[in-house]
C-alpha cells in the first residue's frame, strides 16, 4: 500500500502540472503514454515490434488528430485528413500479407485494433483539454469518483458479482453507487464551474454514460488480461501496473464525453 500511495503521489505531480499547462507538454507527455499503452498491448498479446513501425505511425495519427494537434500545423499539398492516414496505413498492413505470408490477417489486426483502442481514447483527451483545463478535469472527477465510490459502496453493501468471469471482487451494488455518486459529484461540479455549459439534465445524463462507460473500459482491460492471462499490462507504476491498467477506464470515458458534447451541440 506505501508504495502504490507514493506511485500516485509521484505520477500526479508530474502528470497534474502536463494537464493544467496543456499545449506542447501535454502532447508530448499523452504521446509517450499511448506508446507505452500499445507496447503493452503487443506484449500482452507476445507480439514482437518486427512489425511496429505502421501501427505505431498509425498510433500516432490518431493521437495527434483532434483540436490543434500536429497534423492540423503541418503543411501537406493534398487535404488529407488524419483518418485517411490510418486508412491509408491499414491497406497498407493488409498488403503486406501478400507479400509476407507470415503475417495473416489475425496478426495484423491487433496492430490496428490497438492504434484504434489506445489512439481514440488519448486523442479525446487531448481535444477535450483544448476546451479548457476545468472540462478535462471534469471527465476525471467522473472516473475518480466512479473508480473510488464503486470500490467502498462495494465492500460495503455488495452481494451481487457485476462480472465474475472477468472481475470477481466488481459489484452490481459497487457499480451502481459508484455511478450515482459520481453524477452527484459532477453535477455540483459542472453549476459551479459551468466547463461545459450543460444543464442539470445534461449533466446528469452526461455524467452517467461517461460513468457507465468508464467502468466498461475498466472491465475489457481485465478481459484482456484475462484473455492473455496477465495480473498487470506492464510495469509503468509500482503497484499500480501498466498504463493501460491506469487509464483504461480513461480511454472510454473520453471518448463518451466527446459523444455527449457532440449530441448536446446538434440537439440542443
Amino acid at each position: 500500500m506505501k508504495t502504490r500511495i507514493i506511485s500516485a503521489i509521484l505520477a500526479l505531480l508530474v502528470f497534474l502540472p502536463m494537464l493544467y499547462y496543456g499545449s506542447w507538454p501535454l502532447m508530448i507527455g499523452v504521446m509517450l503514454l499511448s506508446l507505452m499503452a500499445i507496447r503493452e498491448f503487443f506484449q500482452m498479446h507476445q507480439e514482437k515490434m518486427t512489425f511496429g513501425p505502421a501501427g505505431l505511425i498509425a498510433l500516432a495519427t490518431l493521437v495527434l488528430s483532434g483540436g490543434n494537434q500536429l497534423l492540423n500545423h503541418l503543411q501537406l499539398p493534398i487535404a488529407v485528413q488524419p483518418f485517411d492516414l490510418y486508412y491509408i496505413l491499414a491497406i497498407s498492413c493488409l498488403a503486406f500479407t501478400v507479400f509476407h505470408p507470415e503475417w495473416d490477417f489475425d496478426r495484423i489486426s491487433v496492430y490496428l485494433l490497438a492504434a484504434v483502442y489506445v489512439g481514440f481514447g488519448f486523442n479525446s483527451i487531448l481535444t477535450l483539454r483544448d476546451r479548457g483545463f476545468m472540462a478535462i478535469l471534469g471527465l476525471f472527477l467522473i472516473v475518480w469518483a466512479t473508480d473510488s465510490f464503486a470500490y467502498f459502496v462495494g465492500r460495503s453493501f455488495g452481494r451481487h458479482k457485476l462480472a465474475p468471469h472477468i472481475s470477481p471482487n466488481k459489484t452490481i451494488e459497487g457499480s451502481v453507487g459508484g455511478s450515482l455518486i459520481a453524477v452527484v459529484v459532477f453535477m455540483v461540479f459542472n453549476s459551479y464551474t459551468r466547463a461545459f455549459e450543460l444543464s442539470h439534465l445534461q449533466a446528469f445524463l452526461a455524467a452517467l454514460f461517461v460513468s457507465v462507460l468508464g467502468q466498461l473500459g475498466d472491465l475489457v482491460e481485465s478481459a484482456f488480461k484475462r484473455h492473455y492471462q496477465v495480473k498487470d499490462s506492464g510495469e509503468f507504476l509500482p503497484g499500480h501496473g501498466g498504463v493501460l491498467d491506469r487509464f483504461d477506464s480513461l480511454l472510454f470515458a473520453s471518448v463518451g464525453m466527446q459523444v455527449v458534447l457532440a449530441l448536446v451541440n446538434q440537439l440542443f
